[in-house]
């Protein structure tokens, strides 16, 4: 996955927490508290960081992109249930400790969002994705084997229901070491 890619999916990673800060600005301006300016910004940056990271979000998930694409054949496959909730107390909360109509608090924040992000974007780490969810996508831990016989174990994001597919055949597309999505089932 791409640099602007893996970023988007960071970005967005943290969907509740820009939900938040969109309304803590919105009251804000509304309340007319002495200077706005850092609310009006933080409103501009956060909308316009979602909208490109929602565009590249969805043409990463697009089925049509068979680059890396390998068919397997499900072995096994459990369904992730708790993996977002445990993303969100885990990240996201935390991150609530900062004031984000001060701009000092704002510049705070944003040293510390973006050394995280540089982290886990160097070191190929899949942020879980509030938003994926939303769309109607969930994670599958599977065991697939390939027509070799070598057998591999990946999530599986999909919107489709993987758990009585086992012994189907699956294209995938990596995301990374971890993950990958589904393209196409062949039954």
């Amino acid at each position: 996955m791409s640099f602007v890619a893996s970023f988007s999916m960071f970005y967005l990673s943290f969907f509740p927490l820009w939900v938040s800060v969109l309304f803590i600005d919105i009251k804000s301006i509304v309340e007319k508290q002495a200077d706005i300016a850092t609310e009006q910004y933080s409103i501009l940056v956060i909308l316009v960081l979602s909208i490109i990271s929602l565009i590249i979000l969805m043409l990463s998930f697009n089925k049509k992109n068979r680059n890396g694409a390998q068919e397997y054949t499900i072995d096994d496959v459990e369904e992730e249930k708790t993996i977002t909730a445990e993303y969100l107390l885990s990240y996201i909360l935390p991150l609530f400790a900062f004031d984000f109509t001060v701009w000092h608090q704002i510049v705070l924040f944003l040293i510390f969002f973006f050394m995280l992000a540089f982290l886990c974007i160097r070191h190929n780490f899949f942020s879980v994705n509030v938003l994926i969810e939303l769309f109607g996508y969930r994670f599958y831990r599977c065991k697939l084997q390939n027509e070799d016989g070598v057998c591999i174990s990946k999530v599986i994001i999909s919107n489709e229901r993987l758990l009585n597919r086992k012994t189907e055949k699956i294209i995938i597309h990596p995301i990374n070491n971890e993950y990958a999505t589904d393209i196409q089932y062949w039954r």
